[in-house]
């Protein structure tokens, strides 16, 4: 598969996730308005499958930063990769406060400045917790680059199935015992298994993927995976909510869901490098390098379009879902795609640069 391929596919899962992502977010009120209908049921399934979106985001991460010889560079690091990432994140958690305070009418100094000195420790938007692994993990990339550039496929798997089975499967299995018996698959901190936990399993796991055969894979049988994968886990996450993992967001304490993202994406990749439709191709390497400012700024969109469609658009269910995902999706792309134009800006606040030809 030459080098070009290769990234198209990335780009292509890269695209489709963070349209996953946003309709995460847009759907996340209907999933707790109208319980027990219909329509309730098919929007809270269709949110949780979208749920892949956050860990493909790290596998991406993975088999690109891992399998490059620059992340081995520290200064490489810490002059390109990390900027790139932090400087945006500085910028837009100064940006969210700000963009709230005047939606509320509440804006100050006083306001804004009481919720970015918590920025080390707390995200100022609900939507930015994902920064604080990422950066986490671009922090240590040397350091895992140097392991798996080392390692063996056989060590690599082993690896991944610790992370697996201590912080995914032993959790899942302990939230169904009875109250008083969970702390049996729980499992003592100072045991250190969770030097491999958290997000840096999906990062490794992205990079193994690259390293084994996908080609003979059955796509059914990944989608069956993946169906059944996850309406499993939202039937669990709706009988069984105590599974819900603040730090994690039970994208790493639930088991299903990287059975899912897994299965996602190997799905993704084999349709992704199929695609030879030059437009097709051409949308989706335009759509790539927006894809981290859209994340920025589409909780902020959100924000203001939830509330104009609520109180003008007599359309509700399903249809007004997609209705403000549609706008959402397409507001924030035309945002970032005029904030990319702009050099200085664009760096500042999507990590591109516009570079002279």
């Amino acid at each position: 598969m030459n080098k070009n391929h290769r990234i198209f596919y990335l780009d292509f899962i890269r695209v489709i996730a963070i349209f996953l992502v946003i309709f995460i977010h847009v759907s996340a009120i209907d999933t707790i308005k109208n319980i027990g209908t219909g329509q309730w049921q098919i929007t809270k399934i269709l949110n949780y499958l979208a749920h892949i979106s956050v860990p493909v985001f790290f596998m991406i991460s993975g088999s690109l930063l891992l399998n490059s010889k620059k992340t081995t560079s520290l200064s490489y690091t810490w002059k390109q990769r990390i900027p790139r990432v932090t400087i945006p994140f500085i910028m837009w958690s100064i940006i969210s406060p700000i963009v709230v305070g005047i939606y509320a009418h509440s804006l100050s100094f006083k306001n804004v400045f009481s919720v970015v000195k918590t920025i080390l420790y707390h995200p100022t938007s609900p939507t930015l917790w994902f920064m604080y692994p990422l950066i986490g993990i671009y922090i240590l990339s040397p350091v895992i680059k140097t392991f798996v550039q080392n390692a063996t496929t056989e060590m690599l798997v082993y690896v991944t199935a610790i992370w697996l089975v201590t912080c995914s499967l032993l959790p899942s299995l302990a939230v169904l015992l009875p109250k008083d018996m969970q702390t049996i698959l729980e499992l003592s901190p100072v045991a250190s298994f969770f030097l491999v936990g958290g997000f840096t399993g999906y990062f490794i796991l992205g990079y193994l993927l690259t390293k084994v055969k996908i080609e003979n894979t059955n796509n059914w049988v990944l989608l069956a995976i993946f169906l059944i994968a996850g309406i499993s886990g939202n039937y669990v996450s709706t009988a069984v909510p105590q599974i819900y993992d603040v730090n994690n967001g039970y994208y790493v304490t639930s088991i299903f869901i990287p059975i899912m993202s897994v299965a996602a994406f190997i799905l993704l990749q084999k349709w992704g490098s199929r695609i030879k439709s030059p437009t097709t191709i051409k949308t989706f390497e335009f759509l790539s390098p927006l894809v981290f400012g859209v994340y920025l700024v589409h909780n902020l969109l959100i924000l203001y379009v939830e509330p104009w469609f609520t109180n003008h658009v007599s359309i509700h269910g399903l249809a007004a879902t997609f209705m403000r995902y549609i706008v959402v999706a397409i507001l924030s792309i035309v945002i970032i795609w005029i904030l990319n134009l702009i050099p200085g800006i664009n760096y500042l606040l999507t990590g591109n640069s516009r570079k002279k030809k």
